[in-house]
């Protein structure tokens, strides 16, 4: 598997008023990824010990590195339409990427999941 991490600390308009925020959140998240087959899994995290409290963590499974290649495709190819494109960079009024980073499994099975199955 492929994970795409990104941190994201929020900005002043998002912390004065979260309702708000984790409503559009919620909905640029169905937007943003409806249709996007090669996204296996999103998963968000709240940092809330350490440096960056209160930043997010938001991680994009894909399945090899050819299906993340695809989606960046994807995603190039949807931002060259002006409305899409100016739909997904609103998220400037609502967070600030601070950096992207790309993890892999390790070679030999490690880890365990004991959280219940839905």
């Amino acid at each position: 598997m492929l994970y795409l991490v990104y941190r994201i600390r929020l900005t002043p308009a998002a912390e004065a008023d979260p309702r708000a925020f984790w409503n559009w959140a919620q909905e640029r998240e169905k937007w943003f990824y409806e249709g996007l087959d090669t996204v296996l899994a999103a998963r968000w995290t709240v940092r809330t010990v350490g440096a960056g409290v209160h930043t997010l963590e938001h991680t994009v499974t894909f399945a090899d590195e050819a299906a993340w290649g695809r989606y960046r495709r994807q995603v190039a190819e949807r931002s060259l339409d002006p409305v899409w494109e100016e739909r997904r960079t609103e998220q400037g009024t609502w967070w600030q990427i601070l950096d992207a980073a790309l993890h892999s499994d390790p070679p030999v099975a490690l880890g365990f999941d004991h959280t219940p199955g839905e």
